[in-house]
């Protein structure tokens, strides 16, 4: 039994679709310069599953505007006080 193409391999999300919070996700991963690789893996999808789906986003467009909105959540965090006690 022969073992699965690297960029095959599936992992706990491997085929599930993907919700609003995995595309924030992913958009911010790719904002933050993360390898394919490292998206895969914190994903739970494999590596193939990443690619397409950031091609397909660029190919649509949607891939700018997400990486924007991953960006300015992340600049209102950082501008934000910090709440508690």
């Amino acid at each position: 039994m022969s073992q699965p193409d690297i960029e095959d391999r599936p992992d706990l999300n491997t085929g599930k679709p993907w919700s609003e919070m995995d595309l924030f996700d992913l958009a911010n991963s790719v904002r933050l310069g993360d390898p394919v690789a490292e998206i895969a893996g914190f994903m739970c999808r494999s590596r193939r599953q990443i690619r397409e789906k950031i091609a397909e986003l660029e190919q649509t467009g949607e891939l700018e505007k997400r990486v924007a909105k991953a960006a300015a959540g992340a600049k209102r965090q950082r501008e934000e006080p910090p709440s508690g006690p």
